[in-house]
């Protein structure tokens, strides 16, 4: 029996990780929920998710070092990562197609989510 697809959900607003959480259980996806990058590096490494969706807004370091963190753990353990923001980032590490600026509409963001975990 193949196991749920598993997602990743980081984001300081509770309200946004309960509607994405929502949308992507009904379409059969677990969730496991961070409020802030330096959480969910240790989900990452601990749980394995299939995709990692970021907020970059909730990293409240100055210098974004708790995104650049959990960047490096998706990519230690093969995880396409999906980040929110209002500016493209401009260090590497995101992969074209990876990044959704805001303000963001669900439907486009859970189809890009869908397509990630059906290519893992």
């Amino acid at each position: 029996m193949k196991s749920l697809p598993r997602v990743l959900i980081v984001d300081q607003s509770s309200e946004s990780r309960e509607v994405l959480r929502t949308l992507l259980e009904r379409r059969g996806a677990a969730t496991i929920e961070a409020r802030r990058p330096e959480q969910a590096i240790r989900l990452a490494d601990a749980c394995r998710p299939d995709v990692i969706v970021l907020d970059a807004e909730s990293d409240r370091s100055t210098d974004g070092r708790a995104t650049a963190e959990l960047q490096a753990a998706a990519s230690r353990n093969a995880t396409p990562i999906v980040i929110l923001g209002t500016l493209r980032p401009q260090t590497g590490g995101v992969r074209p197609g990876q990044f959704v600026p805001k303000p963001y509409h669900y439907g486009p963001l859970i189809c890009k989510i869908e397509k990630l975990l059906a290519a893992a």
